[in-house]
């Protein structure tokens, strides 16, 4: 990246930065740390449990969604989610909880889709990197593994943590370097089957794909503040389909989608075969 283009793209980030601060600093005078599970900033905890559906994990592992990724990749991504994962994200008061007393009541699902990752990946996702939107929740859902599969790492912080670009890592992720540093307070997270992590992506964070060597089947669901994403729309990584396209919800979930708090109505269109669920 030459010296121009890399700090037109730091500009970019601090003009962001204050549309980000705005709703965040909402979210901050409204925050009470007394209700909130995620100490420091994340929960590991069970699938099941937090779900609130002691079979969902084996539902899972036995459906079409565990699917390794195949001709060359090492990386399996679908956003086709049948009726039983919509159902059972949707219906748990749990998961509704621990999402509101984090992020307000004005938290949606923001996306859900299928990532699984055979380690070996390469991805700029490996270095050091928050995800730019300021506070927002991503639920990792390890439903199954083979081998050791990779892990997590990230450096726990207790609200108030406001975004600010990170100067460093924002170039080496822009010039593709994978910047992986040990640092003093990181955190590794290791999964086995059935495991969940829910963390606020505004840790700085990466993934670690380069010390196992395994597979992991993961289902992700990502929550956020839904007036700041509508605020970001086209100018960050959030909203349905990572602001690039609808999801697209079986028809028979709809009585669900209809009582969800976590469902932004504003969001759904309704087509004769599926719910349309994005902008």
């Amino acid at each position: 990246m030459n010296p121009f283009k890399t700090l037109k793209f730091m500009l970019r980030r601090y003009k962001y930065a204050k549309i980000i601060g705005k709703f965040d600093a909402i979210s901050d005078a409204n925050y009470v740390a007394a209700n909130d599970a995620m100490k420091d900033g994340y929960l590991k905890t069970k699938i099941d449990d937090l779900l609130e559906n002691e079979s969902f994990t084996s539902q899972l592992r036995n459906s079409s969604l565990r699917k390794t990724p195949e001709d060359g990749k090492n990386v399996y991504f679908t956003w086709d989610l049948p009726e039983f994962v919509w159902e059972t994200v949707l219906s748990s008061k749990k998961l509704e909880r621990v999402v509101k007393s984090y992020l307000g009541d004005n938290a949606r699902l923001d996306d859900m889709y299928i990532k699984s990752v055979k380690d070996g990946l390469s991805s700029v996702s490996e270095g050091w990197h928050d995800d730019n939107v300021g506070y927002r929740l991503k639920l990792f859902m390890v439903f199954d593994v083979e081998k050791i599969p990779s892990g997590t790492v990230l450096l726990p912080r207790n609200r108030p943590n406001l975004y600010r670009p990170r100067f460093w890592d924002e170039i080496s992720r822009s010039m593709k370097l994978k910047h992986t540093v040990k640092r003093a307070e990181e955190k590794r997270i290791d999964y086995q089957a059935g495991d969940c992590l829910l963390f606020d992506t505004n840790l700085p964070h990466r993934g670690d794909y380069s010390t196992t060597q395994g597979t992991r089947y993961c289902l992700i669901a990502e929550f956020i503040d839904r007036s700041k994403a509508n605020a970001l729309k086209g100018k960050a990584p959030c909203n349905p389909g990572q602001g690039k396209f609808k999801l697209r919800i079986p028809k028979k979930v709809l009585p669900m989608i209809e009582k969800s708090n976590l469902i932004d109505k504003n969001l759904v269109s309704i087509s004769e075969e599926v719910i349309n669920y994005g902008h």
